[in-house]
């Protein structure tokens, strides 16, 4: 009993001892808060709670704005401040408090439009935490209001996300808080496509590699072409084309506009002297190139081997102005098997937006009404991302995906032909064309940008 006698009174005091130290650590009540937020193409601010006006000194009163000015700069009147509510307010300024100077880089912007009561910060170097109330106002009463910056960002306001308080007390209702949250994310990027590539065995005749593509929008186009032969054999492909040669057809016709065989011997086409990038231009001279400024329409590339050569080849396109698309890009040339399959190549650039809808075609028995001889009977076609990766495979069109092939518009006329629809973000993809079970023909690959 001694003992417990003894321990009354000890735990009675150690008791009073933590609640003291409690009360002590207590956060303060909530106070008023600001939070900015991304709201469409707007940044609004909102604010809601309460101030007690203990522990501040009244200084003035005054007109305010609704005004966000994230930095104030260095100096005995430079202060950062943030106030929200309607234009024109009547309010009482006190002095009190201390807490960050700045909460962002920028200059001060002013709201478009603001609502409900004026309630503002001030944080300067020199001249300490200053707030401001309605004219009036009755210390702890509920307070709210708004303000909306039209037209910018919170990158834009020049503000660094994160939460900010400024206080004047430890009870309650004595802190002012502004909290930033981090930035959006851009929104995911559009595509267009931006380069196309085939290759495929060149050879003579009907037999050579002919590259089609339209030109869609108003504005003329900047496109590279160029025809590559003898450098593919770097990369351990054997009977390569030795000597290519380049025409340029079109627009909408088969007017020839501009022809090339070495690409570096014309100086009219020579592209040195364009400030092209120097990772594009042809590394053998052999290789032919054409840079042209194109208006709208249809064109079509032909790649032949000089004094009748044979070999694989290379045709590719590059758009230096993907404001506008290339709405469609096709490659008709022998199907044969091993490295001899035809290979379509495109890169889709973004370009603010979503991701586009490709549709790629494997084209051959219909090239017949087309008088074209020896068609691929029988085409398969599948499509492989930059990784090497499959992301899908056709035979038959109407095997899968048959509804929405059809619905646009674009669908194969012949049911042994080939095609994917796919949704695709930007990035590097290849098309392989080839026979089903090692057949060989003329085939067509094309690529169609829908949006």
């Amino acid at each position: 009993m001694k003992a417990l006698k003894f321990f009354k009174p000890a735990l009675a005091t150690t008791l009073a001892i933590v609640l003291a130290w409690l009360l002590s650590v207590r956060p303060a009540q909530a106070g008023y808060t600001v939070t900015l937020q991304q709201v469409g193409p707007d940044v609004v601010a909102t604010g809601s709670g309460a101030i007690n006006l203990h522990g501040l000194t009244f200084y003035q009163s005054s007109s305010q704005n609704p005004v966000i000015k994230p930095f104030g700069g260095i100096g005995f009147y430079g202060f950062s401040q943030i106030s929200t509510g309607p234009t024109s307010s009547s309010v009482d300024v006190y002095f009190g408090g201390s807490g960050p100077t700045s909460f962002g880089g920028a200059g001060s912007v002013s709201a478009s439009s603001g609502s409900g009561d004026m309630v503002g910060i001030f944080a300067g170097d020199y001249l300490g935490v200053s707030v401001s109330v309605p004219t009036g106002y009755v210390s702890g009463t509920a307070l709210s209001d708004s303000a909306t910056y039209s037209g910018t960002t919170l990158a834009d306001l020049g503000v660094t996300p994160g939460t900010y308080v400024w206080t004047w007390g430890t009870t309650a209702n004595q802190n002012f808080t502004l909290v930033i949250p981090p930035f959006p994310p851009p929104p995911p990027p559009a595509t267009n496509v931006t380069n196309i590539s085939t290759r495929a065995q060149v050879l003579t005749g009907d037999n050579i590699l002919d590259g089609g593509f339209i030109i869609t929008g108003t504005e003329s186009k900047n496109i590279l072409i160029r025809a590559i032969g003898p450098s593919l054999g770097s990369q351990g492909l054997s009977g390569v084309l030795t000597d290519p040669t380049l025409e340029l057809h079109g627009p909408n016709s088969s007017a020839l506009l501009a022809t090339n065989d070495n690409w570096q011997d014309n100086p009219e086409y020579d592209i040195r002297y364009f400030g092209l990038p120097p990772t594009i231009l042809p590394t053998n001279n052999l290789e032919a190139a054409i840079f042209v400024n194109l208006q709208p329409g249809a064109y079509t590339v032909i790649i032949a081997g000089k004094d009748g050569g044979t070999g694989i080849g290379l045709v590719e396109l590059y758009d230096f102005d993907p404001s506008d698309s290339m709405a469609n890009m096709s490659t008709r040339g022998s199907v044969g098997t091993g490295d001899d399959v035809l290979i379509g190549g495109f890169i889709l650039a973004p370009d603010g937006g979503v991701s586009s809808t490709i549709l790629v075609r494997a084209i051959g028995p219909s090239l017949a009404a087309a008088q074209v001889a020896n068609p691929l009977q029988d085409p398969e076609i599948e499509l492989y991302d930059s990784n090497g990766a499959t992301i899908a495979f056709n035979d038959n069109w109407k095997d899968s995906q048959e509804a929405q092939i059809e619905a646009t518009g674009l669908a194969p006329t012949d049911d042994h032909e080939s095609a994917i629809l796919q949704t695709l973000a930007p990035g590097a993809y290849t098309a392989i064309v080839s026979g089903t079970s090692n057949t060989t023909g003329i085939g067509l690959v094309e690529v169609y940008h829908l949006n």
